[in-house]
């Protein structure tokens, strides 16, 4: 798969989905926190305070919260990753559309070959062809109606003349 050159394909989106994640990710590890407490609470020594039995909850979990917390940044870099997968095709397709818009002549729309969506694109593909078809043939109409519009009124003038 070639290199990109952005971090974020399309930031609004790719944001959305690593707060999502993030969301999730915090979301674990408070349940895996209580769920830590909770045993704590079952199989401590009665003689425990609440704080002690947190204490010792976190003593027995800091490994995995240091593991979890070294993952995250793996998780988010494998998220935009992930992400660009869809947002890259996603920003071609605007560009292209864009182009046409504006009344260029885009080229076809090719994606990655590791991308999503490769039927939007030959979907896409087919609709560019017939819309240069169609422009063409517009444009060939336009030129034969130039070209009746001049050879009437000349002899317009002709008539006139005479």
């Amino acid at each position: 798969m070639s290199q990109r050159n952005r971090f974020l394909i399309d930031p609004p989106v790719q944001w959305s989905i690593i707060r999502r994640m993030s969301m999730h990710w915090s979301l674990t590890i408070l349940a895996l926190l209580a769920i830590g407490i909770g045993v704590q609470m079952i199989y401590a020594p009665g003689n425990q305070t609440f704080g002690q039995m947190i204490a010792r909850s976190f003593g027995a979990q800091a490994p995995l919260l240091c593991v979890m917390l070294m993952l995250y940044p793996v998780y988010v870099w494998d998220i935009v990753k992930l992400s660009h997968r869809f947002a890259g095709p996603m920003l071609r397709l605007r560009g292209i559309l864009n182009e046409l818009a504006d009344g260029g002549r885009a080229m076809k729309l090719r994606f990655r070959p590791c991308d999503f969506w490769q039927e939007t694109a030959t979907d896409f593909n087919r609709f560019y062809e017939e819309h240069i078809r169609l422009k063409n043939r517009c444009e060939e109409l336009e030129n034969e109606l130039k070209l009746m519009t001049e050879a009437a009124e000349k002899r317009e003038s002709a008539e006139l003349s005479a």
